[in-house]
C-alpha cells in the first residue's frame, strides 16, 4: 500500500499521475548525500616501491621493455649495443659491464643498481644522473614497477623486492621537498 507513496516520493510525484497523461519522472533525493567526486580526484596515499613491485606484472614489464630493446640486449651473455646488456642489472654495480664505454656521469655514480635507484633512473634518467647518455622517462610508477619486476627476473639469482609499505602523506611530502631542495645525490640511494 505504501509503494505508490514511496514511488511518488522518490520520483517527485509530478503532474500526470493517474490522469491519462504520461507521468514526468523527477528524481528526488532526500537525506542522501551523493558522492560526486571522480576516482581521479580522490587523493590516495602514495604507494612505496615495495608495494608497487609486489603488485607489478613482469609480463607487463616485458612488453614495456620493448622500448629498452632498441638500445639494450636482455639475454644472458647478450652483446652490448647502444647501451649495455641488462641481464642481471638489479644488484649489479653501476657502470660495470665489461666492454661497454660508459659516460663519466655513470662511472661517477658508484654503488649498485637497486630497485630504488633503477626506479629513479627510469623515472627521468637525465634528472637522476645528469650527463648520462640514456634519455628516457617513464612517468607512471606502476609502469616503472612492471619494468623493474621484469628486469629483476632477468637473473639466475633474482634480487628480492623491497618490503611493501604505504607511505603516509607527511613522509611523501618530506621526500618530495628533499628532492626539490637537491638534498639527495644521485648515487645516494
Amino acid at each position: 500500500m505504501a509503494l505508490p507513496q514511496l514511488t511518488g516520493f522518490l520520483f517527485g510525484g509530478g503532474e500526470g499521475h493517474g490522469g491519462g497523461e504520461a507521468a514526468e519522472l523527477h528524481l528526488a533525493y532526500c537525506c542522501v548525500e551523493l558522492e560526486t567526486e571522480t576516482a581521479a580526484a580522490v587523493e590516495q596515499a602514495p604507494l612505496g616501491l615495495g608495494t608497487l613491485l609486489a603488485n607489478a606484472s613482469a609480463s607487463g614489464g616485458e612488453r614495456r621493455a620493448a622500448l629498452c630493446k632498441s638500445c639494450h640486449t636482455l639475454d644472458e651473455g647478450g652483446p652490448n649495443t647502444a647501451g649495455p646488456n641488462l641481464w642481471g642489472v638489479v644488484g649489479r654495480p653501476v657502470a660495470s659491464v665489461d666492454g661497454y664505454n660508459y659516460t663519466a656521469a655513470l662511472k661517477a655514480a658508484g654503488g649498485a643498481w637497486t630497485y630504488d635507484r633503477l626506479d629513479q633512473y627510469l623515472k627521468n634518467s637525465q634528472d637522476y644522473i645528469p650527463g648520462t647518455a640514456m634519455a628516457q622517462r617513464f612517468a607512471k610508477p606502476a609502469q616503472r614497477a612492471d619494468i623493474l619486476a621484469y628486469l629483476g627476473s632477468l637473473s639466475a639469482n633474482p634480487v628480492a623486492f623491497p618490503a611493501p609499505v604505504v607511505i603516509d602523506e607527511e613522509t611523501a611530502n618530506a621526500g618530495e621537498e628533499a628532492d626539490e631542495a637537491g638534498e639527495e645525490a644521485p648515487g645516494g640511494h
